[in-house]
């Protein structure tokens, strides 16, 4: 009987922003519970990678891991999560799943903020100790001068 081989994600999901730490969560098996997980650019660049253990082997388990960022790439990303298989049995890859996310290196997290008249993302970036890249890539503006009142924006801080 061939074994089944399953990750669903948990974390992060398509829109997260990752900034400080990725917080990897997913309930899997994976030979030895060795998954591996990168970070790519739209034009296939790997921005960061790495291993780590999980759970135990053959058991569909939850898990959690938080890796450090270090990378400087600031925009949308694809995260894939994969199952590794050491033995050789499966491709490395087994079960990749993966979500669309948005890159801001050094962020700790967000704060939503409804755009007012008078608004400027400069003024806001400011305000919450952000940076206008940061917003743009957060929010996927496309025109930096075009923010509209009643917008809701996450600033990223």
């Amino acid at each position: 009987m061939a074994e089944t081989w399953t990750i669903q994600l948990r974390s992060p999901l398509a829109g997260d922003l990752v900034g400080q730490q990725l917080v990897v969560a997913a309930i899997g098996t994976a030979f030895e519970a060795s998954y591996g997980w990168r970070l790519l650019t739209d034009a296939g660049d790997v921005v960061q990678d790495g291993f780590f253990q999980a759970g135990s082997m053959g058991t569909l388990e939850a898990f959690a891991q938080s890796v450090p960022m270090t990378h400087t790439h600031v925009g949308p990303a694809t995260f894939e999560l994969f199952g590794d298989d050491p033995s050789g049995e499966h491709a490395p890859g087994a079960d990749l799943v993966s979500a669309r996310v948005v890159l801001v290196p050094g962020a700790r997290g967000y704060r939503p903020h409804q755009v007012v008249r008078g608004d400027t993302l400069s003024a806001l970036a400011r305000e919450h100790g952000s940076q206008v890249a940061w917003i743009v890539a957060a929010n996927g503006i496309p025109n930096p001068d075009l923010i509209r009142v009643g917008q809701v924006l996450r600033i990223p801080v």
